[in-house]
């Protein structure tokens, strides 16, 4: 199945997995990217520190794409961003918000 989500994301199916707080952690990601859909890494409940370790943690065991999701209530929203893009991470999706403020950097630092 291609449309445009499969083709944005570069998945076999167009499912994309919610980040859902203290259940969507590397290893759910990974095991749904590899599944060939989009799986996310939920950083609703993480640390800026914890949201790296687990970054790493499935760049190491992903073997298709995956992204995290930035709950932008959160008060470390900016280190979370950051994070995110320190890591390179080609997607970032949002939730808990309106990302207009934040929409600028994150595009700045993935040219």
């Amino acid at each position: 199945m291609t449309n445009r989500i499969t083709s944005l994301f570069d998945i076999q199916f167009p499912i994309i997995q919610a980040g859902m707080v203290w259940v969507s952690g590397w290893k759910l990601a990974t095991a749904v990217s590899n599944a060939g859909a989009l799986g996310l890494i939920g950083s609703g409940s993480m640390k800026p520190e914890l949201l790296r370790e687990h970054i790493h943690k499935a760049k190491a065991a992903a073997k298709k794409p995956f992204g995290v999701n930035i709950p932008l209530l959160r008060g470390d929203v900016e280190e979370l961003i950051s994070i995110a893009l320190e890591e390179e991470m080609k997607i970032i999706f949002t939730s808990a918000g309106h990302p207009g403020r934040h929409i600028e950097k994150i595009k700045s630092k993935r040219r």
